[in-house]
């Protein structure tokens, strides 16, 4: 129940069912037309009546003046006699009869005694008097100031029989209308006892009627409400015959066509918005306003968008000015429009956007969909690609350079003597040495990174791997007075790897750790089990990695100092190649370093 507030009183508000709805209206339209049959006798009884009491009236007038005519045309009577006469006319017709000489006196009055007609003022000038002398009939409505009530009257001219054209006098008769307003209020009251009797009697007629109609119509609004909530089990009545049933019927139908449908699109917006969901590429939806209307995951996903993106203009939600001229020119025409565009956000992203226009039924545009494919590994892999390439180049140009210098000197048509040429040699055989160990280690980290390096893995100890590597570069060591230190316990448990590949993640990194320490340095080998893996460290006493620097330095072919790596003979490829390995094993690998303090390397290898 609803309330409502009227004149500052809170008023509840009752809400009418259906069937009282009709049984109302029914019963205001039965109330209306009886009080229209009122209004119509009101309005229409009253002047019939008139016209037939004036009808009457001239027939008793015409009579009255016949039984007056014959009376004067035998002998002139006295006022007596005809005023006896009008007394006795008028107690029999119950009418009051007037008789008027020709020159206007009273001379006979059924409402008077014969001494009052003097009294009476002269009746020539009255309206049906002269009538009745111009057109043979007079009639006229008046209140009579004689008797204070108000009457028709009606007079016609009486004339001699012996001469016709001899005026004996005017004979008037008039009937009080307040009869008439007593017959139409009898009316009414009959009419309206009568109304009310069929009312009464009606009711119940009315009310079953009303339920008739009603309760179909009921049943199929509640039918319509669980329908509009997914119910689609409702069913409206359809055995009730007439238009009604033919309505039940259609809307059952309709309900059915709705789930139908319903499920047919409830099952493709789930498939589309799985597919968009699983889809590796962003997708974006803008109406031709610039708003987003929809965006999948993958597109919050890359640029960080919240859920309360969609309504957003482009601008808001991206701050590109090359998307919404992309998306504008994708609306102009009905081509696909692409571009690769750059957003800077923690780090720059790069991405093919595709965007094409929507068009509605009628080739009306709807807005345009982008598609964000995100190519910045690839472009990352390009540069990588380039600088590679370049890498590999520098370093097979230098050895080859000095290769071909000096195999041209050797020869000349003056060859250098035996000890020069000797020298020359040498140097040929230590750059061929380096282009061997180049590309030794360049098929190496291609066959890790192809994933076709197939490893031997068996249960294997860390300290002997440890320990063989630092024997096979202790000569190296002794050289610039490094000390080499294995403090990897022996009752570490074992490890399951590939027994080479290991030791060359120890080889490179010890001899990584030699070359870049100072004469009289130390590098230590230890171990420990962590987090059920075996983490292993390697810790020199060397110059250290600025920090700008150690998170490239596991890159192929990055030095941290280029001139000083070239000159102690590193490939560039080591620190690659134990990556690649350790994460073959399932392992990590990361660095900790400080200048002039120290570096240290560690992985991870699990345990078997």
């Amino acid at each position: 129940m609803h309330r409502r507030r009227r004149f500052g009183i809170v008023c509840p508000e009752v809400k009418l069912t259906l069937q009282w709805k009709w049984f109302l209206g029914l019963a205001a339209l039965l109330t209306t037309l009886l009080i229209l049959v009122i209004v119509c006798i009101d309005v229409s009884l009253p002047p019939y009546l008139v016209s037939k009491i004036q009808q009457d009236l001239e027939r008793e007038a015409i009579l009255t003046r016949q039984a007056f005519a014959a009376k004067l045309s035998v002998s002139p009577p006295s006022i007596e006699e005809i005023n006896q006469l009008a007394h006795q006319l008028g107690s029999q017709t119950g009418l009051r009869v007037t008789i008027i000489s020709p020159d206007g006196v009273v001379i006979g009055e059924s409402d008077k005694a014969s001494s009052e007609l003097g009294e009476i003022e002269n009746h020539l000038s009255r309206p049906e008097v002269r009538d009745a002398l111009q057109r043979g009939v007079g009639t006229t409505r008046r209140l009579s100031h004689t008797i204070g009530v108000d009457l028709l009257y009606v007079a016609v001219p009486a004339y001699s029989t012996a001469n016709p054209s001899q005026l004996l006098a005017i004979v008037r008769v008039a009937l009080p209308l307040n009869e008439i307003g007593k017959t139409t209020s009898r009316v009414r009251r009959t009419v309206a006892v009568v109304g009310i009797i069929v009312g009464l009697i009606d009711i119940p007629f009315l009310f079953w009627l009303a339920r008739r109609y009603s309760e179909p119509i009921d049943v199929m609004r509640q039918m319509a409400t669980r329908v509009s909530g997914g119910d689609f089990l409702a069913r409206a009545p359809e055995n009730i015959g007439g238009e009604l049933g033919e309505l039940g019927s259609a809307l059952n139908q309709m309900s059915d066509q709705l789930e139908t449908r319903l499920r047919e699109l409830t099952a493709e917006k789930a498939e589309l918005n799985a597919t968009l969901a699983n889809m590796i590429e962003g997708v974006l939806v803008v109406d031709t306003t610039g708003h987003v209307r929809l965006a999948n995951a993958t597109v919050r996903r890359q640029f960080s968008l919240p859920e309360s993106v969609i309504g957003k203009t482009v601008m808001e939600a991206f701050r590109s000015g090359p998307l919404q001229d992309l998306i504008a020119q994708a609306l102009e025409n009905d081509q696909v429009s692409a571009r690769e565009l750059s957003f800077y956000g923690e780090e720059e992203r790069v991405f093919d956007v595709n965007g094409a226009c929507l068009l509605g039924h009628e080739g009306t545009r709807t807005g345009v969909v982008v598609v964000f494919h995100d190519i910045t590994r690839i472009k990352q892999l390009e540069n990588i690609r380039k600088e590679f390439v370049a890498n590999v180049s520098h370093e097979l140009r230098t050895p080859l350079s000095i290769i071909k210098g000096y195999v041209e000197t050797l020869l000349d048509e003056q060859p250098p003597d035996a000890l020069t040429s000797k020298q020359f040699l040498q140097t040929i055989e230590k750059h061929s040495l380096r282009l061997e160990a180049l590309i030794e280690d360049l098929l190496s980290i291609s066959e890790l990174e192809s994933q076709q390096a197939r490893l031997d893995l068996k249960p294997m100890s860390l300290r002997a791997t440890a320990l063989a590597a630092a024997e096979e570069l202790k000569k190296r060591a002794q050289e610039k007075s490094t000390s080499i230190a294995v403090e990897v316990p022996e009752t570490l448990s074992a490890v399951r790897a590939d027994s080479q590949r290991l030791h060359q993640v120890f080889f490179n990194l010890l001899d990584n750790a030699i070359k870049y320490t100072q004469a009289g340095g130390r590098v230590t080998v230890s171990a420990k089990e962590k987090d059920g893996d075996i983490e292993v460290c390697v810790v020199d006493n060397g110059i250290g990695i600025a920090p700008e620097h150690l998170p490239r330095i596991f890159e192929r072919f990055y030095r941290a100092d280029k001139a000083r790596s070239r000159e102690l003979g590193g490939t560039g490829l080591g620190l690659s190649i134990v990556k690649h390995i350790v994460q073959a094993h399932g392992g990590r690998v990361w660095a900790e370093s400080q200048l002039e303090k120290g570096s240290s390397f560690y992985f991870t290898i699990p345990k078997t």
